[in-house]
């Protein structure tokens, strides 16, 4: 072997994996299926804000093909989230049921407090009681969340269990603005 001017150190060199844990987002994505029953699901993709460069977070090490939680001096070692900023996740399936019978329309809360929590405002009726709309992509794009990424188990279409990062529950970002997409593309961020 020729000598080369170069050194890699697992400790401070390796690839720092995505942390689970929650985080500012926009809304980025959107996407919504819809069954014969007259069920939707939507699957809304969140962008980590630039906010998550002010945060910290527990440096994760890899050892073999497993990632585990870095300690000194028996401390957890925390680093900045910086790393966060941009990685997209999308959310776990949110469900709207039309015409639920009425000992089973708790079943559409999830819908409810999920986009409630990005600042979606639904209408009420005269008796103080929530009717709730099919929301578009132009409602929700850009919308500031707190955003709680967890992993995620669930089997694929060949009948593989498989687990990744989602978000599993959104939280009102209160100080979080409207990001707005780039003017000279359709697509969003």
């Amino acid at each position: 072997m020729k000598k080369f001017d170069a050194t890699f150190d697992n400790e401070t060199d390796g690839y720092q994996s995505a942390n689970p844990g929650k985080y500012p987002a926009h809304v980025s994505g959107f996407d919504v299926r819809t069954f014969e029953s007259g069920s939707k699901v939507f699957n809304i993709e969140f962008t980590l804000a630039e906010e998550c460069k002010d945060m910290e977070v527990h440096k994760y090490i890899r050892n073999d093909n497993v990632y585990e939680p870095s300690n000194k001096d028996n401390e957890p070692e925390m680093i900045s989230a910086g790393f966060m900023t941009g990685k997209k996740y999308f959310s776990a399936g949110v469900w709207l049921t039309p015409k639920l019978p009425k000992d089973q329309k708790w079943k559409n809360r999830t819908y409810k407090e999920f986009f409630t929590n990005i600042g979606i405002e639904f209408p009420t009726n005269k008796n103080n009681i929530v009717e709730l709309s099919e929301v578009e992509e132009e409602d929700v794009i850009g919308m500031p969340a707190i955003v709680n990424v967890q992993p995620y188990s669930y089997t694929n279409k060949d009948g593989n269990e498989k687990t990744s990062l989602r978000v599993l529950n959104v939280f009102p970002w209160n100080d979080g603005s409207r990001k707005e997409p780039p003017k000279d593309t359709d697509v969003p961020f």
